[in-house]
């Protein structure tokens, strides 16, 4: 149960803050940090106060610098505080934008057990005798934080939420030759990342400014950091058929430093443009065509690093006597047999067949939809990771599988469907919503021809 201090008028229970007098004898003290989290301390003639931002989101947990304190102080933390405050970002919801504060006292509580509450800048500020500084998110730099002092003015900082560090992509794009499109990716995410926000805590430091004009909240807090000056245009966007060839480049690297690459793609949505696409399952022991497909594959060498789509199937590892790493020879997309998990096969479906020979049937089985294309070659029919493929309905797989199937009676190298794609034909729609969900389904490309154009 969180407390929320008098200040809050939201109960009258007795925090730390409430009680320390304003006026008292106080000085900043120093700098610490503590898993992740930087804490400014002063001391005041009732106790030490900390104020602490994370370095590892737009928030963190008030909870969890407490114990990292008491890990790195033991018994005698609450001789060095008295109360821990964190300084946590704006609700997306909230406009103008103020950071919160939650705070955590080091002693009292029910039961022993110090308990949060919500407080104000107002209120820690007249305890501190001063304005206590905030960091937005995408300006914490970790040494700027540590060298503040009381009346210093604003560190000036590249703007790079703590989230997204881009350090990996210019690594990874200064090692690589000039012009490759690996390197170009990196550069142009990089530059993307730190121009959206750039814009954001612009955006929001503005907003700052006009609740502490208004006499809000915001009025009691400096800006420890302010954003360095963009001295660049905004970039073009980068063509698809180079992200596409830079992110087959990385996504086949099996080093550390193209694993943290991968992350941020994936914490920043980039991973649309990998070749790969959907996770998708396959039963070879209950479904035919998935048995054909699974009698493809081949053994992998564990005795060398993964690659990235490897280690995307890998995590999280279950331990290796108990998966059987294989590998797509006709896709080049790696599998993952669960030996824990009998006859279950995970891999990923492919944005585009790279192939130039047409469809020549659609396979409906065990809730995977196939493509057998005229040299015999079966595929997972083409899907984005968040756009899904379905049948035997009226939402929106049935849909999105008849859009797809059409544009790929038309040209079998088109990628997989959108968002916003025109509606498909009512015949072919209707012919996906009535398959039947038990066993295995085979349309024939003049079936599926004639179910487009009847």
């Amino acid at each position: 149960m969180d407390r929320r201090n008098t200040a809050g008028g939201d109960s009258g229970e007795v925090t730390w803050l409430s009680q320390a007098v304003a006026g008292r004898v106080t000085f900043f003290d120093q700098a610490e940090t503590a898993d992740g989290y930087v804490v400014l301390r002063w001391t005041t003639s009732q106790g030490g106060v900390g104020l602490a931002h994370s370095l590892h989101d737009g928030n963190g947990s008030v909870r969890a610098v407490v114990s990292a304190l008491h890990r790195r102080h033991g018994s005698g933390l609450a001789d060095r505080y008295a109360c821990v405050v964190l300084a946590q970002s704006a609700p997306q919801t909230v406009h103008p934008y103020v950071p919160q504060l939650v705070a955590q006292d080091i002693v009292g509580g029910q039961g022993g057990q110090p308990d949060q509450y919500d407080t104000t800048w107002q209120q820690l500020a007249a305890v501190l005798g001063h304005p206590p500084p905030y960091w937005f998110a995408a300006l914490r730099d970790r040494d700027a934080i540590a060298s503040w002092r009381p009346g210093a003015p604003p560190a000036v900082v590249p703007a790079c939420h703590v989230t997204n560090p881009v350090t990996a992509l210019t690594e990874l794009a200064a090692d690589e030759p000039d012009g490759s499109p690996a390197a170009q990716l990196c550069w142009h995410l990089a530059r993307q990342i730190r121009g959206r926000d750039h814009a954001a805590v612009t955006r929001h430091i503005g907003e700052l400014h006009k609740n502490a004009a208004d006499g809000g909240d915001g009025a009691h807090l400096v800006l420890g950091a302010v954003p360095t000056e963009l001295r660049r245009a905004e970039d073009q966007e980068l063509p698809e058929m180079v992200r596409r060839a830079g992110w087959l480049a990385i996504t086949a690297r099996r080093d550390q430093l193209a694993y943290r690459v991968a992350d941020v793609a994936q914490r920043w949505g980039a991973s649309r443009d990998w070749h790969t696409g959907a996770s998708v399952t396959a039963r070879p022991t209950v479904c035919q065509t998935a048995h054909e497909w699974t009698e493809r594959l081949i053994g992998v060498d564990r005795s060398q690093a993964p690659t990235v789509l490897e280690k995307e199937l890998l995590d999280p590892p279950s331990g290796r006597e108990a998966e059987v790493l294989l590998h797509d020879p006709v896709t080049g997309v790696p599998a993952l047999h669960r030996l824990g998990r009998p006859g279950d096969v995970h891999t990923y479906t492919l944005q585009r067949l790279p192939t130039h020979s047409r469809l020549a049937a659609l396979i409906l089985s065990d809730n995977a939809c196939w493509i057998r294309t005229e040299d015999g070659t079966l595929w997972f029919a083409p899907e984005r990771e968040d756009y899904g493929l379905g049948w035997g309905s009226s939402c929106t797989g049935s849909r999105t599988l008849a859009q797809l199937v059409e544009r790929l009676l038309d040209d079998i190298s088109a990628p997989a469907m959108e968002p916003h794609a025109p509606q498909p034909p009512q015949r072919l729609l209707e012919l996906f919503r009535d398959a039947p969900r038990a066993g295995s389904t085979t349309y024939t490309r003049a079936q599926l021809r004639a179910a487009c154009t009847g």
